[in-house]
This record gives C-alpha cells, sequence and structure tokens, in this order.
C-alpha cells in the first residue's frame, strides 16, 4: 500500500467514523526524535507546537523513554483503592517544587480545572455558603459544561445552555473592573496569567500583583490556571512565580508527563482538606505509568533543563523582536517558550501557518489572528534560527 493510499484511508476513516468536532491539518504523523516529527512521506518537520505545549522533552528523549518503559514492565494502573510507590514519590516532589501541601492527581486539564472548581465550592459549603466565581473575559479553562461555563465562548455557551450558574467574569487585564466584579458574594478568582487559547495574551505584572492583593485582603480564593504556561513553559517551573505570589489553587496538565494524559489540582492545606471522602475521584487518575512519567519530567526539569529552556526562551524573544519591523505584524507576545505573533486582520495566520509547513517548521494559529510557538523545552537555538529565518523570508515576500 503506498503512503498515498494509506494517508487517504486514515482521512476516510477519520470522516467516518470520528465525530466531526476537529479541523485536523492536512499531514498524518508517525514518529518523532528529538524536536522533530515525521510524516508518513518521511517529511521532517522542526514542531512548534509541541502537541500543544504538552511534549515538552521533545520525542524519544532517552531518559524519559527508559523511564515510561520500566514502568510498562512493572505496573500501569491498579486504581486508587491502593497505594503505589510511585504516585507517593510524585505527590511528595511535586507539593516540595510548589510550595502547595495537597494534590489530587487526573488525566487532563479540563479535569483539573473541573477539580478546582468543586473544590473551591466546597471550600466555601465549609465557610459560609455558596458563592460564585470571577474569572476573565478571553479565558479558556476546558471543555466540560463547568468549565465551558468558565470559559468566554459566547458561541459553545449558546450551544450547551442551560450552563451551571455561580460564574461571573471581568474584562481581561482591566483591573477597575475587576475591582468592581470582586463584590462580597464571589468567593474565588480563577485565570491563567497568559492565555494561550486566546493568542497568547499575558495578563499585565500590576495586574496580577494587585488582583492578588486585594483577594488575599477580602478573604478571596486566588486560582492559577497553569495548564499551558506550567512546567517550564514561560522560563520558570510555574508562570505565577513571576508575580511572587503564592495562589490558593493551581492547576497542572499538558507538559506534566510529557504526553501522556495527566492533570493536577493543587492546592494550600487549608483548601486543600475542603473535600471529604468520596467528595471527588478518578479512575486513572494518578495511575503507575503517568506517575513515573511525571517524576522523570520533574527531575529532568529540575536537572537543569528548566535554566537552559530559561536562556534559550530568552533567545527565542531577542530573535521574535526582529518581526516588528513588518508593518502587518501588530504584536509579538509572551515569555520563555511560549510566544505569540499577531497578524494583521488582512494576513491571515492560517497562510503563514500553511507556509511554515511547506518549509519544515509545524506552528499552530490561536486566537486573534495569533500564530502560537509552544515548541518543546528542548529546542535548541540552531533550530529556532531556522524558523526565524524561514518567517522572515515569508514576510519579506508577504505583499499587503
Amino acid at each position: 500500500m503506498s503512503n498515498i493510499t494509506n494517508f487517504n484511508k486514515i482521512k476516510e476513516a477519520e470522516a467516518l467514523h470520528y465525530m466531526p468536532v476537529f479541523s485536523r491539518n492536512n499531514l498524518a504523523l508517525e514518529y518523532g526524535k528529538g524536536n522533530c516529527v515525521y510524516d508518513i512521506n518521511g517529511n521532517k518537520y522542526v514542531d512548534f507546537v509541541a502537541g500543544i505545549a504538552t511534549n515538552i522533552l521533545g520525542y524519544d528523549h532517552p531518559e524519559y523513554t527508559q523511564a515510561v518503559c520500566d514502568q510498562v514492565h512493572k505496573l500501569m494502573h491498579v486504581s486508587n483503592h491502593y497505594y503505589t510507590a510511585v504516585q507517593s514519590e510524585y505527590l511528595t516532589a511535586l507539593c516540595n517544587a510548589s510550595g502547595l501541601s495537597r494534590v489530587f492527581l487526573c488525566n487532563s486539564g479540563a479535569e483539573a480545572n473541573e477539580c478546582a472548581i468543586k473544590l473551591a465550592r466546597r471550600y466555601f459549603k465549609n465557610n459560609g455558603g455558596p458563592k460564585r466565581i470571577l474569572t476573565s473575559s478571553g479565558a479558556f479553562h476546558g471543555r466540560t459544561i463547568a468549565t465551558l461555563t468558565a470559559t468566554d465562548n459566547s458561541n459553545q455557551h449558546r450551544v450547551y445552555s442551560p450552563l451551571p450558574d455561580g460564574f461571573d467574569s471581568f474584562e481581561y487585564n482591566d483591573f477597575d473592573d475587576f475591582k468592581s466584579k470582586l463584590t462580597d458574594d464571589v468567593g474565588a478568582v480563577f485565570l491563567e496569567t497568559i492565555q494561550g487559547e486566546r493568542g497568547v495574551r499575558p495578563f499585565s505584572n500590576d495586574f496580577i500583583v494587585n488582583a492578588y492583593a486585594l483577594c488575599k485582603s477580602k478573604g478571596v480564593l486566588f486560582i492559577v490556571d497553569e495548564i499551558q504556561t506550567g512546567m517550564g513553559r514561560t522560563g520558570k517551573l510555574f508562570s505565577y512565580e513571576h508575580f511572587g505570589i503564592k495562589p490558593d489553587i493551581v492547576t497542572l496538565a499538558k507538559g506534566i508527563a510529557g504526553g501522556i494524559p495527566m492533570g493536577a489540582c493543587l492546592a494550600s492545606e487549608e483548601v486543600g482538606t475542603a473535600f471529604a471522602l468520596g467528595d471527588h475521584g478518578s479512575t486513572f487518575g494518578g495511575n503507575a505509568l503517568a506517575c513515573a512519567a511525571a517524576n522523570k519530567v520533574l527531575d529532568i526539569l529540575l536537572d537543569g533543563l528548566l535554566d537552559s529552556s530559561a536562556e534559550v526562551g530568552k533567545y527565542f524573544g531577542e530573535r521574535l523582536a526582529h518581526f516588528s519591523k513588518y508593518h502587518f505584524i501588530t504584536d509579538i507576545r509572551g515569555i520563555g517558550l511560549m510566544r505569540g505573533i499577531q497578524l494583521d486582520d488582512k494576513v491571515p495566520a492560517a497562510a503563514f501557518e500553511g507556509k511554515l509547513k511547506e518549509r519544515g517548521y509545524l506552528v499552530n494559529v490561536a486566537g486573534n489572528n495569533t500564530l502560537r510557538l509552544i515548541p518543546p523545552l528542548t529546542i535548541t537555538a540552531e533550530e529556532i534560527d531556522g524558523l526565524i529565518d524561514a518567517l522572515d523570508d515569508i514576510c519579506a515576500s508577504t505583499n499587503v
């Protein structure tokens, strides 16, 4: 069977059997090595998508691959009816790294955020009654019914109404609006420090610091969604470290286990003990395989990758600043290895995505016509230079 025939069969099976929810790139990937992936025709692409900020160690990382394979031979899953040493080891390491003391392990970012919402509500019930949760316009917190309600997407809200009550929103990065919405019936604020799906939009330092201080003064829980920004993506293990704050609840997923499905909801001792037996659970959450993978990811990060990726991320930002000379590039945003290039509406970002793919580079498009660049944390300066040169050629030949 030729690769073309095989690719057609792949697409035919997807069209016939998969629920029609994804708009896929016309590419079938077969394997990866280092920071590159290869399609079924053997074409090589340097990956600046990384499974949407998930494959932070790239592909076939020797230490990580060995740790996962070793665990497969020992034990993959036994459910949370039983203790496992590998889960206990990970809980201890994650709490030590974060400074938080309680963890719930699950399978995805949406599940981690769902846990955070439930935990906050349980905490409210234990401390005087129900309260509302305040989220930001432009937010993306997941696709379950509760996390969708916390996400700013009016079309999805319309499609899936009626939605749970108890949520309200404030204008992104607008402290005056935030302050006016933080009324006495609000019990928690839930936000991303950088809105990844909306086009890599960072909150300002002043907003985060002032919002956190106001929440602390009013006894309001501060919840940070680190699904996309956590695990070294911004040059620190957690993005909230850039602001000198300590949230009450933090959610993690994506890069936490290097590509194996996993999520985590972390909390302070006071908040994290609000759950009682039976209040929450997960069949697969915290299984032995995911914990072994997550242990190795955290080990590698703390053993030098975090520092080296921070340096590479700084270099990335310096190289991207070059593109401000093009009038159709309206903004260049982000920090570390989480960057966004916003284009004028007359220049579709999707066209740039396609042209970069032709040159052997994978990027993707996020909100506001933005090219989102979220490579593995193992990306090299040389690979960044290659992307910069390819993008510069595309920009130079763009007539607007």
